[in-house]
């Protein structure tokens, strides 16, 4: 799952080294209109849906979080 994920955020900045624990927010890798690409792409990638309180910028900080949230939404 987390390569996939890694997979989703490169497309919207390919020349980043991304990893599972890179500070995704806070280095300007994704910013919230890049972030509403990711969401969408996540969702249809991995069958989710992200509830209204989810939607929330420190819940997309890392490739790991978003791997978590993925897994509680399942």
């Amino acid at each position: 799952m987390k390569e996939k994920i890694i997979e989703i955020i490169s497309e919207v900045n390919p020349f980043e080294e991304i990893s599972e624990d890179t500070e995704l927010i806070e280095s300007g890798i994704v910013d919230s209109l890049s972030l509403v690409y990711i969401i969408n792409q996540i969702q249809m990638n991995f069958g989710v849906e992200f509830p209204e309180e989810l939607l929330q910028a420190e819940n997309f900080v890392s490739v790991n979080k978003i791997e978590e949230i993925v897994n509680t939404l399942k």
